[in-house]
């Protein structure tokens, strides 16, 4: 495999990395002067494009190992290369947004988090690079790692091979990550409720 073991350890305990960054996070003290609006968007933002990518790359998912048995790049992934990791950026730094506030503390955790999620896409571009050559680099020069200013072009366009999910469907083949995302909103709620009150309510945009 691409990137030898090493890259495998990194993704094989991704889970464990990020649960550290959740459990650091949940320890800093609430930010209790402000509620963040723009943090719950970032969230929801991240939990539509992680089910609208879960629509599309279907059975071709992965679990600790790196593996890829066809390359993907319908879909949103003929928009964006990483939008798995692109909705756990959005997600992570919402909470992060969302109990810490606009203070210099948020900008430390979101550039670790965000150095992360960055360092997991590049290691996956290797092992893709290697695992399909011609085909990755065709699809790499064309379709942005994050960010692309066609994103929202065709963004429903199916596969004639293979049809998208249900909305359901995609929901359901990830609900234990949605029974942590509900527990860990719940634990972060409960860890600002043992600050003081009442707090200000302001809109960040």
């Amino acid at each position: 495999m691409c990137g030898g073991r090493g890259v495998n350890r990194l993704y094989r305990f991704r889970g464990w990395v990020l649960g550290l960054f959740a459990v650091a996070l949940a320890i800093v003290p609430a930010n209790e002067n402000f509620i963040s609006v723009s943090g719950y968007f970032l969230i929801l933002l991240g939990i539509f494009l992680h089910i609208e990518a879960r629509r599309d790359i279907g059975d071709h998912t992965r679990g600790k190992e790196l593996l890829a048995p066809e390359l993907v790049t319908w879909g949103i992934y003929s928009k964006i290369r990483h939008p798995l990791y692109l909705s756990n950026m959005f997600v992570g730094c919402g909470f992060a947004l969302v109990h810490l506030g606009w203070q210099p503390l948020l900008f430390v955790f979101v550039f670790g988090f965000v150095f992360f999620i960055v360092l997991l896409a590049m290691q996956e571009d290797l092992f893709l690079k290697k695992q399909f050559g011609e085909a990755f680099l065709n699809w790499e020069a064309r379709t942005p790692a994050f960010f692309s200013r066609a994103f929202f072009s065709k963004l429903m366009e199916n596969s004639p091979q293979y049809p998208r999910k249900t909305f359901f469907t995609a929901i359901m083949a990830d609900r234990w990550t949605w029974g942590w995302l509900l527990f860990y909103s719940l634990a972060l709620i409960m860890r600002g409720m043992a600050g003081p009150f009442p707090r200000v309510i302001s809109s960040y945009i």
